[in-house]
């Protein structure tokens, strides 16, 4: 472990301190307003997707356009300090202006353009927690528990570790090639469950149709129709039993499979699971090895006879919501009774064209947990780095 103005990890060939600079040293805080309103795209600050429009964030202009004269101008690479906190900033954040292309903001924003430093290097220290030690100290959340109340004249005297150029180039570029690894990563993931979607509208009939768009060769013929009822059974925890009452165990909720508390309404075969009413109604959950538990507000879909239940669940949670529509008078999903699941049509093509239809999109939903681990293990360690590479 380094001394205080030393990185716990760094790229060979670097030795000795970094220095530290204030951050009034290496910027100059941004005062030019929109006179004669040259710029009329009004930016916002987001904690979460960084410096975007207006419009991309709320979905509409929130700014006054009789009133954006006072507006400070954002050019590109100009870095902005937004003090309203969130869960994803809890003293505000700081962010660069990547979109190439010049900005207003309100003068609520701390604007300020950088010299004499890494814009890349400076804008990944902004992206870890190490500077959020430094605003505790000199400000607070002022009299709006949504915003941190810190001086102009204070925030421009917030430490910012400082290596040489060429250090700060190598970290900035390693992030930068980090983040491309994780945003090339998310768009696959994106691709795999838009094609997962795609199959689900293809390999199922629609609506009044008895056979589907896409097939497995080999299988001919139209597929039949049954109701969930000839085919498995539906039932439901039951709060009233005996083993209940003299356990005493009253909280009950579908979990993930790994379930280490077990009470007398688990379930260790394959099952369907819906959610009957409350948060999450109608979503559908399947299981088949591993133990979980359900209630009065769980809805169990089991012992499948001559169906297979890799089918059932992916036709299911594809279809639940809408067929349940047909028993329920709101346009939504507020709750559902054991008879719509029991009543609900389903397709019924032969077993051994359900069992293939099942695996193919068990194949899709693995390989895109591997990609959603994957990625997952990129931003963890993106995030291990933030903390370990700067001081």
């Amino acid at each position: 472990m380094g001394n205080k103005l030393t990185p716990e990890i760094r790229f060979p060939g670097f030795t000795g301190d970094w220095e530290q600079r204030q951050l009034g040293e290496i910027s100059v805080k941004v005062t030019e307003k929109n006179k004669d309103n040259i710029y009329s795209e009004t930016l916002t600050n987001s904690a979460e997707f960084g410096i975007i429009t207006q419009r991309d964030f709320f979905e509409k202009d929130i700014s006054n356009k009789k009133n954006i004269d006072g507006y400070y101008i954002v050019h590109p690479d100009y870095f902005v300090y937004n003090p309203r906190i969130s869960n994803f900033a809890p003293v505000g954040p700081i962010k660069r202006n990547k979109l190439g292309r010049t900005g207003i903001m309100s003068p609520l924003y701390y604007v300020f353009r950088t010299h004499d430093v890494d814009k890349t290097y400076l804008e990944y220290y902004f992206s870890g927690n190490g500077w959020h030690r430094f605003m505790n100290l000199n400000g607070d959340s002022g009299a709006r528990s949504d915003r941190f109340a810190i001086k102009d004249s204070v925030f421009s005297e917030m430490p910012i570790p400082i290596p040489s150029i060429e250090e700060q180039v190598e970290v900035g570029n390693l992030f930068t090639e980090l983040d491309d690894t994780i945003s090339i990563r998310q768009q696959e993931l994106d691709t795999l469950k838009q094609t997962k979607q795609g199959f689900l509208q293809k390999m199922f009939p629609k609506k009044g149709e008895t056979i589907p768009e896409i097939r497995f060769p080999g299988f001919t013929g139209t597929w039949e129709e049954c109701k969930v009822e000839d085919i498995a059974l539906v039932s439901t925890g039951n709060r009233d039993t005996q083993d209940a009452l003299e356990d005493g165990k009253y909280d009950f909720y579908v979990r993930s499979p790994k379930i280490e508390k077990i009470n007398s309404y688990s379930y260790d075969g394959e099952a369907v699971l819906t959610v009957g009413d409350g948060v999450g109604v109608g979503k559908v959950f399947h299981y088949v090895t591993g133990k979980f538990d359900y209630h009065q507000r769980v809805y169990k879909v089991s012992d499948f006879k001559d169906f297979n239940g890799l089918f059932f669940y992916y036709y299911f949670s594809d279809n639940f919501i809408y067929e349940s529509r047909k028993y329920n008078a709101k346009t939504s999903v507020d709750s559902v009774r054991r008879e719509m699941i029991t009543k609900m049509n389903i397709p019924n093509p032969n077993i051994e064209e359900q069992t293939q239809i099942g695996m193919f999109f068990k194949q899709i939903d693995d390989t895109i947990t591997l990609h959603r681990q994957e990625l997952e293990t990129l931003k963890q360690t993106k995030k291990a780095f933030l903390q370990k590479m700067f001081v």
